[in-house]
């Protein structure tokens, strides 16, 4: 049993604040279809994962709801009538908002698979952010995916499946009241003396400053982003990299910040908030249990990357950031999270919306390197991409979820993939104008690769 941890909150609050719910999802294209009994085994294993749980709320104010083994027993969603191969994507993309997910009935991640009309097919898995993070997703659909082409234990050799945990008593709750105020004590005592201590800020001449836009309601009024999915070669993304003194990651980062200035969201000089998540799992993190441990850390981009220039000024950028996160540093406000924990949903939103809208202008969140993630059964993935999205938001409301734009890396079987999401509907409204702008950034770095 554990019980939502410090990286989950923000998902609890969007869920309480506005009912959404973030969603991730894997998407996987094949040329033929993975067997029947592949696509059970492959449920099968995500069952005995930790992706399989229930939460449960807690009896007393301030305590932390926590989760529970679910004893729902999920089976794959078979679509019949075939999916034009042209539009898998887009079948899989709705079900980013259309998936039955529901973290308290135990339903935290669904399969659905559907044949296309060449023979191929189209895998999807969904689940809830406040499960899991993107790592967290993707090792557990590598062991399905491995368990695929691994032959079943006989029964006596199974490992037992974890039992159910009961409800905690108020007992329990009431420790846990108690602990979470300490906490809130000690986070504001360390916000107030890291705020005391932090070296005095820049010269306002010497920080770019990022020029004022509307409200992010104004440009999404549709609430609907627009999506394209890149393809490349993983040897050859390294060696592009390298060829402008960069790391894959680097050139990722430039990539997705040089197609806000290709669409004319932010102008030349102008500087961009790029948001990196940081993984804070360790190297073995087989028995890590927890549902997020990802940090993140924000990299201004001062000018548009000089498309087939030099990458070296933006990598230090990206691995300064990256080492300060390692040594522990942290602004003044994250140490205020456990606060905002205890303090009522309804003071916390209004909080949140009375300042300006926090997010970056770009997320690029690279997941890593996954080999076996691509081959289920017999059948191997000509591409596997990941996604994120948040479902529920209204376009009557003034909140959205992403700012400009947001992708998402992996690797596997010598394929580097990223999906990109465009936000703002003035600049990248359609998938024309957003691909039209990625596909600017692939070309000036010299990126071959496919852009659907």
């Amino acid at each position: 049993m554990s019980r939502l941890q410090d990286q989950d909150f923000t998902y609890w609050f969007l869920r309480e604040a506005f009912g959404w719910d973030v969603v991730l999802q894997l998407t996987w294209t094949f040329d033929r279809a993975p067997g029947t009994a592949a696509l059970q085994a492959f449920t099968d294993a995500l069952t005995a994962s930790r992706l399989h749980r229930r939460l449960v709320r807690p009896r007393v104010p301030l305590a932390r709801p926590y989760w529970v083994r679910s004893t729902a027993d999920p089976v794959p969603s078979v679509r019949h009538d075939p999916v034009p191969a042209d539009q898998r994507d887009e079948w899989a993309r709705a079900l980013l908002r259309t998936t039955d997910l529901d973290a308290e009935a135990g339903r935290c991640w669904a399969v659905h698979v559907a044949p296309d009309d060449r023979g191929g097919a189209v895998l999807s898995l969904t689940c809830l952010h406040l499960v899991a993070d993107g790592r967290a997703l993707t090792s557990a659909a590598v062991d399905a995916a491995v368990a695929t082409r691994t032959p079943a234990p006989a029964p006596s050799a199974r490992p037992p499946r974890r039992l159910d945990v009961s409800r905690l008593g108020p007992v329990d709750d009431l420790v846990d009241a108690g602990l979470q105020l300490g906490r809130a004590a000690l986070g504001t005592a360390r916000a107030v003396r890291a705020a005391v201590t932090s070296p005095p800020a820049e010269a306002p001449a010497a920080t770019p400053v990022r020029p004022a836009r509307s409200a992010p309601a104004l440009r999404a009024p549709r609430a609907q982003p627009s999506w394209v999915v890149v393809d490349t070669d993983t040897d050859h993304w390294a060696e592009r990299a390298a060829r402008f003194g960069g790391t894959p990651n680097s050139l990722f980062v430039a990539v997705v910040a040089g197609a806000l200035y290709a669409s004319g969201y932010a102008a030349p000089g102008d500087p961009v908030r790029v948001g990196v998540p940081v993984s804070l799992r360790g190297p073995d993190a087989v028995d890590d249990e927890r549902s997020n441990a990802t940090g993140g850390v924000t990299v201004v981009v001062d000018d548009r990357p000089s498309a087939g220039g030099d990458l070296g000024p933006l990598r230090a950028r990206c691995r300064a950031a990256f080492t300060a996160v390692g040594a522990g540093e942290r602004p003044a406000a994250y140490h205020l999270q456990s606060l905002l924990q205890v303090l009522p949903i309804a003071l916390v939103t209004r909080v949140v919306m009375a300042g300006p809208s926090g997010m970056p202008d770009a997320v690029a969140s690279n997941l890593g390197r996954f080999d076996g993630l691509a081959r289920v059964g017999d059948a191997t993935a000509t591409t596997v991409s990941f996604r994120g999205d948040s479902r529920g938001v209204r376009p009557d409301r003034p909140e959205r979820f992403g700012e400009g734009v947001q992708s998402w890396l992996l690797e596997t079987e010598g394929r580097t993939t990223f999906a990109v999401a465009g936000f703002d509907e003035t600049r990248v409204g359609s998938v024309s104008a957003l691909r039209d702008a990625v596909r600017a950034e692939l070309e000036a770095w010299g990126v071959r690769g496919d852009v659907a």
